[in-house]
């Protein structure tokens, strides 16, 4: 009775390893190859919150030009960063057509972002490297998504899950893993146990 006893409790054990192992792989994977994009609005008037989708579609076309022949995320990040005075000068040209007087900052750093769930797939929550656009205050509802590898499409807060155009590192969070074997030890040596 206690064998079974102990063998239950190892097994529980091995259980909850075998998920927090699996998310915090999954977690580390994710994060380290994506960089995000988040626009904040200036407030949450439907006037600036329209706004906010314009000036968005303004940096979008902007990063797919200058991301286009980009397959690495420390060159994306390089070439985001060299470009930051591109991105804020598109988003500016499209207040200034409105007659709006809000400013335009656009800068590339480390920010927490909660769990996300997109159209096929999501995002833990955790720090991920961001293209953060801040249009006036930035008092407003945000909008965000992931500019590389690419999964934002203008217009719509839409995701391209295509499994061809993203990196393998990025298809972890899709919901379509790549063929993966986890083996734990302790599950290893508990069907020993049974095996002889």
């Amino acid at each position: 009775m206690k064998k079974i006893q102990i063998l239950t409790g190892v097994l529980l054990v091995s259980l909850l390893c075998t998920g927090m192992g699996r998310e915090a792989i999954q977690k580390r994977q994710d994060m380290n190859g994506i960089i995000r994009l988040h626009v904040r609005a200036a407030n949450d008037t439907e006037e600036e919150q329209a706004r906010k989708l314009r000036v968005r579609d303004a940096i979008l076309r902007e990063t797919q030009e200058i991301l286009r022949e980009c397959n690495d995320k420390e060159q994306a990040s390089i070439l985001l960063k060299t470009h930051c005075e591109d991105l804020q000068r598109a988003g500016e040209q499209v207040l200034q057509a409105e007659k709006c007087s809000h400013s335009v900052t656009v800068s590339l750093e480390r920010e927490h972002f909660d769990y996300r769930e997109y159209d096929g797939f999501y995002l833990p929550a955790g720090e991920y490297e961001s293209l953060i656009v801040t249009i006036g205050a930035g008092d407003g509802a945000n909008w965000w998504c992931v500019v590389f590898p690419a999964a934002c499409t203008m217009g719509v807060a839409e995701v391209e899950t295509d499994p061809s155009v993203m990196p393998s590192r990025f298809r972890l969070a899709t919901g379509r893993p790549e063929q993966v074997t986890v083996r734990f030890r302790i599950w290893e040596w508990i069907k020993g146990l049974f095996d002889q």
